[in-house]
């Protein structure tokens, strides 16, 4: 017995090491390479105009107001700058962190019903899912999203399995749930609300149905000050259209093809862990002869019912799924353990050559790839430079037509988002940064201008930086 104690408690400062050291070598190397892509440039911004300002609520950016969602992601990058100033490390380092708690969240549950083999590879099917590779290194809240709400799911399960949910856990949870929502608004919440009150009803837990409505209301209450405090005329189209609720536009047929889509990219981008999903032992047969873990049917619940919902969700995505990411890894590593005879010698070869060869790529991505073509990688990054210079030379007004932050944010100096009505009225000399187009459109509302084309952009949108004078 002491001997089992030894290597128990060895497990568990080997395993959670292991974690750290894997995710070091696969995320830290060359990170402030590859400049800023997607919306990180927006989270970006808005935590320096936080720091500028003071202001961590009414944010905007270039002069127009951000009001798509509550912004907790730029306020802890905000937070971490205050000591690096904002540059890729303090705005990346918030979701580094996140999947590195989360990978550590999944093999410690895991192992309380499964091998550590099993346990093991849950972690490292969440690591190296394409799901998560996409997101290791960008500062964007989608896996802050889904650690919290893990860690939501795993404080209430921890109550269940104690035989009790105390008030205080209760309390607890609603915390974590109300945080969640000041990262992405109110739809992560789904995974825990159906998941949890699906679980009640089965078991005809009216009291426990009762304490998680009482739990909903802190965050609903804080979405709807933030909303409140922000608000203005017009604000909720913005809303409706973050959340795609303005109604589909395309036709049935469009409609089934990209409902299919997202479940085939859901199938791929959660890999290995889909492979193992077949294998999950059901909690509603009991005719089985295997014990099935009682975690098994609220992970069933808590991943798959919200999964459900944005199958039919007109315009969801694939990373709006991504809180379920968790729940599939830990039913993949049950389901590791019951296979048995070749079949499971065969699963778990596929299981762990998938996961290698993921592995593989990221490794070779940043420790090959990133260094011998880092200029591609930081383009965005190059060509603000471009921009920056051609704007010293000739100092006046910079004003942008659309905020694309990612190559705008490495701009030194202030930026206006401008519209039609704006630029009528603009005297020069100044500069507009634009896309061709809209540089072209412009152009032909002032035939008094003259916009000569000094830089243009090969990232992203392609914006070209135009000097504005008189004819």
């Amino acid at each position: 017995m002491r001997a089992v104690a030894q290597c128990l408690r060895n497990e568990r400062v080997f395993v959670p090491v292991l974690i750290c050291i894997v995710w070091a070598v696969m995320v830290l190397p060359h990170l402030s390479v590859r400049s800023f892509i997607w919306e990180e440039g927006t989270n970006a911004e808005n935590a320096r105009y936080m720091l500028a300002h003071g202001e961590f609520i009414r944010l905007t950016v270039y002069g127009t107001r951000w009001v798509e969602r509550p912004s907790l992601l730029p306020l802890v990058i905000a937070g971490i700058a205050k000591l690096t100033g904002v540059n890729e490390w303090s705005a990346r380092l918030p979701a580094m962190i996140s999947v590195l708690l989360t990978t550590m969240l999944i093999q410690g549950v895991a192992r309380r019903y499964v091998s550590l083999t099993a346990s093991l590879f849950a972690a490292g099917a969440l690591f190296f899912s394409p799901m998560l590779l996409q997101k290791l290194t960008i500062a964007e809240p989608d896996t802050l999203v889904t650690f919290l709400s893990l860690c939501a799911f795993v404080l209430w399960w921890n109550g269940v399995a104690a035989g009790r949910v105390s008030a205080l856990r209760w309390c607890g949870i609603s915390v974590v749930l109300t945080v969640l929502c000041m990262a992405k608004g109110p739809q992560p919440l789904g995974f825990f609300s159906l998941g949890v009150g699906a679980y009640c009803l089965i078991h005809s837990q009216f009291r426990q149905l009762l304490c998680l409505a009482m739990v909903l209301v802190p965050p609903v209450v804080a979405i709807a000050g933030w909303a409140s405090s922000i608000y203005e005329p017009g604000d909720q189209a913005d809303w409706m259209r973050y959340m795609h609720l303005g109604g589909y536009g395309g036709t049935l047929v469009n409609y089934i093809g990209e409902r299919l889509w997202f479940v085939g990219d859901i199938a791929v981008e959660t890999l290995p862990a889909t492979l193992l999903l077949p294998f999950v032992p059901s909690p509603w047969r009991r005719s089985l002869a295997i014990a099935v873990p009682p975690i098994v049917e609220p992970l069933i619940l808590y991943a798959g019912l919200c999964t459900l919902v944005l199958v039919f969700w007109p315009g969801a995505v694939a990373r709006y799924d991504m809180p379920a990411t968790p729940a599939f890894c830990l039913l993949a590593a049950i389901a590791w353990d019951r296979l048995e005879g070749r079949m499971r010698v065969q699963v778990h070869r596929l299981a762990w050559g998938i996961t290698g060869t993921l592995a593989f790529y990221q490794l070779t991505l940043v420790l090959v790839v990133m260094p011998l073509y880092s200029e591609r990688f930081g383009q965005g990054r190059s060509d603000a430079k471009a921009i920056e210079q051609a704007i010293r030379a000739a100092p006046a007004p910079v004003y942008c037509t659309d905020i694309d932050t990612n190559q705008l944010f490495y701009l030194a100096q202030p930026i206006t988002c401008i519209d039609a009505a704006h630029w009528r009225a603009l005297q020069p000399p100044a500069w507009l940064v634009a896309n061709r187009e809209r540089l072209a459109k412009f152009a032909a509302m002032r035939p008094d201008l003259t916009l000569h084309a000094m830089v243009e952009t090969v990232s992203g949108p392609g914006l070209i930086a135009a000097r504005v004078t008189k004819w």
